[in-house]
């Protein structure tokens, strides 16, 4: 009798579903699949890891939305002076069209018809990535809108070329740290949008060995030249670059660099 009650009631249950899943509307199952969407997209850790602002979170979401569905419609910046510890940072909004028909879901499922949108995101984020997820009004047309330039200092596209090119040609008689960072920075390559500062360029100098650095968390430059002249690329653990680590500093290259665990 309990194994009968048992099935009974799970016969009952699922039977239950459909029904709910008949009832619901082709409103609230396309904006249903359109949020699965967007969950999908941002589910993956760089949507859930450190970032300074909200430009390096809409910098994800357009290479992450290329050939897809998905529309990146507007970032929303809060200025650096006005952020609070722990609260957003910044918003994007997100804009997709869905299929008109929904396709069956689990064995008692049946396809179904879903209103395609559009349907509209917006996304609050915080320093470690989504904080919030919310449906908003879509506007008359869903029109990308490119990732604004940061403004926060990033790391030229030549750097390591120039820094090879700085150390290669330094004299046997080495001239002082700030001559070796005035050297690599006049070879680097501006930024192409005009906002975005270079990263800053730093050098540290042990005996006769030179270590130049720039870049930061995300992307260094790390080059050495030993004291026989060998001019070579430190690889740095990512951890070691994170805040509150050693960072992208020349000093990096003359600490010990094995991994922690």
């Amino acid at each position: 009798m309990r194994l009968l009650a048992r099935y009974v009631t799970s016969a009952l249950t699922a039977v239950g579903v459909v029904a709910l899943a008949g009832c619901s509307s082709p409103a609230s199952l396309g904006k249903e699949s359109a949020r699965d969407a967007i969950d999908y997209l941002l589910a993956p850790t760089v949507f859930h890891s450190h970032a300074w602002d909200v430009v390096q979170f809409s910098e994800h979401v357009q290479a992450a939305t290329e050939g897809t569905e998905i529309v990146m419609l507007g970032v929303e910046e809060v200025a650096a002076d006005q952020q609070v510890a722990g609260k957003a940072i910044g918003w994007i909004t997100l804009g997709l069209t869905v299929s008109d028909r929904r396709a069956p879901r689990g064995y008692w499922g049946s396809p179904a018809e879903q209103d395609p949108g559009p349907h509209c995101f917006r996304v609050g984020f915080n320093n470690w990535g989504v904080d919030d997820v919310r449906g908003v009004d879509c506007p008359g047309e869903l029109v990308a809108a490119p990732a604004p330039p940061s403004q926060r200092p990033k790391m030229a596209a030549n750097a390591e070329e120039a820094v090879r090119s700085a150390l290669t040609t330094l004299p046997d008689d080495l001239p002082p740290e700030a001559d070796v960072v005035a050297a690599v920075t006049a070879l680097l390559e501006p930024h192409p949008n005009g906002v975005t500062p270079l990263a800053e360029v730093t050098a540290s100098i042990e005996g006769r060995a030179v270590a130049v650095a720039t870049g930061d968390d995300d992307d260094c430059v790390l080059v050495v030249r030993s004291s026989s002249g060998e001019v070579r690329d430190v690889h740095v653990p990512p951890i070691y670059l994170k805040p509150g680590e050693l960072g992208c500093r020349a000093s990096t290259a003359f600490a010990d660099l094995r991994p922690p665990h």
